[in-house]
């Protein structure tokens, strides 16, 4: 009996690290800017994106998602220019944004999370 209690407690920090509370889900936010930095790595994934002088961190999903979903470390690279549609965070002064799919100019997309598709 005491095995499950343990896995349920351990999996508790786990839900709460994947939470999606910091962003406003309700409303899709695309923004549009240039690639400084691609960070491929667990247990999220990263894009350093300037926009209009400003410097914003897109979070994408870890490296076994991305992979399922087509993307390799060489899917962008700085210069790229892109359009990512997601959910901005609520704290209006955090230039953060959860990105569901990336856009490339030319028309081709990557699902960058499971509410992308």
């Amino acid at each position: 009996m005491r095995a499950p209690i343990t896995l349920l407690l351990l999996a508790a920090p786990l839900l709460a690290h994947h939470s999606t509370a910091a962003f406003d889900m309700t409303r899709p936010f695309t923004i549009t800017g240039v690639v400084t930095k691609f960070y491929w790595a667990n247990p999220h994934s990263y894009i350093d994106l300037d926009v209009n002088g400003e410097h914003w961190r897109l979070e994408i999903e870890a490296l076994n998602l991305l992979r399922r979903y087509g993307w390799t470390k060489e899917s962008l690279k700085a210069g790229d220019k892109i359009s990512c549609t997601g959910a901005r965070a609520k704290d209006p002064a955090t230039l953060a944004q959860k990105c569901f799919t990336v856009e490339f100019p030319d028309g081709k997309k990557l699902t960058a999370t499971p509410f992308g598709n």
